[in-house]
């Protein structure tokens, strides 16, 4: 019995630990309503700020962001139209990338999904 308890344990331990998943991309995410290409940029440079990314370049049609969240890094690149976007990994340290088998902390995809959210809202609300 108490081999099983200690199996179970050890088993439910390496779970929790595990924090890879497969990486995150938004692909093609579309507006609620098409926007012009200024206020599309403007959304998506409004939400990296709001989430604390740093818009590193912009053009007319893509945004490229990166974070630093204690020692993580994150790099994005946002190409966008005047109907939607998409969010994709470009570089990271610290987040356990796995090229091969296209893994990454969770912490990344979270911080990809509320980007995505916050976007929209973004997008959203303009005029």
């Amino acid at each position: 019995m108490l081999r099983k308890l200690f199996f179970l344990f050890s088993v439910v331990a390496l779970t929790a630990c595990m924090t890879g998943q497969p990486l995150y991309n938004a692909d093609d995410v579309k507006f609620y309503q098409p926007l012009t290409s200024e206020k599309a940029k403007q959304a998506i440079e409004q939400a990296l700020n709001y989430k604390r990314w740093r818009v590193v370049s912009a053009d007319a049609q893509e945004v490229i962001g990166e974070i630093y969240v204690r020692s993580h890094y994150a790099k994005i690149r946002i190409p966008y139209s005047t109907n939607g976007f998409s969010i994709r990994y470009v570089d990271s340290k610290n987040l356990d990338y796995d090229g091969d088998d296209n893994e990454i902390h969770r912490n990344y995809n979270k911080w990809i999904a509320f980007l995505e959210a916050e976007i929209l809202r973004y997008a959203s609300m303009a005029d």
